[in-house]
């Protein structure tokens, strides 16, 4: 009998774990379907999460930032200006990103081929020109490609991995279409 409350109990801690991981998008079936949504839409981030890696997290790797214990200055200042990330895909090609620091002009583009420490799935290539040296000597403007994975779409949620990390483990955002 005693089992019986604590197996109970381990439900509703699972139940409760995988409601937002239930809401998500599903992933897309190719990059032009990625391009054919996005065009034309605006996403603005409503959600973070820190992807675990462990196997033994495989069916729900993310722990969500509202969900995170976590009340340091740096996690909380981390959250609010990884809040602030949006993207307006313009066109089939151009796009308007705003962070914490700017907004910036960019173009886009959508790829199934990872890069040499990228996964098998679907990307979002987002490059843009900014006013950094990355070699020594440069002068000018410097051309800034940044991927990010695309974990699911539809007409109204975009949920991306992203370049980010935070205690060295990726970051994923979930985002509204607007």
């Amino acid at each position: 009998m005693r089992s019986f409350p604590i197996f109970a109990i381990i439900l509703l801690i699972i139940g409760c774990g995988n409601k937002k991981t239930a809401n998500l998008p599903p992933v897309p079936a190719s990059p032009d379907a990625v391009a054919a949504i996005i065009k034309g839409k605006k996403f603005k981030t409503t959600e973070l999460a820190l992807i675990s890696t462990l196997i033994s997290d495989k069916n729900n790797p993310y722990e969500w930032f509202d969900e995170i214990k976590d009340t340091t200055t740096l996690f909380r200042n981390y959250e609010k200006q990884k809040m602030k990330f949006s993207i307006h895909f313009i066109d089939d090609t151009s796009a308007e990103i705003t962070d914490e620091a700017a907004v910036n002009k960019a173009i886009w583009k959508t790829d199934n081929d990872p890069k040499s420490s990228e996964t098998a799935g679907i990307f979002l290539r987002l490059s843009m020109e900014r006013e950094e040296t990355i070699v020594p000597g440069q002068t000018g403007k410097s051309t800034i490609t940044f991927s990010y994975k695309v974990l699911g779409l539809d007409d109204k949620q975009l949920f991306l991995e992203t370049p980010n990390m935070f205690n060295s483990r990726k970051m994923a955002i979930l985002m509204k279409a607007e």
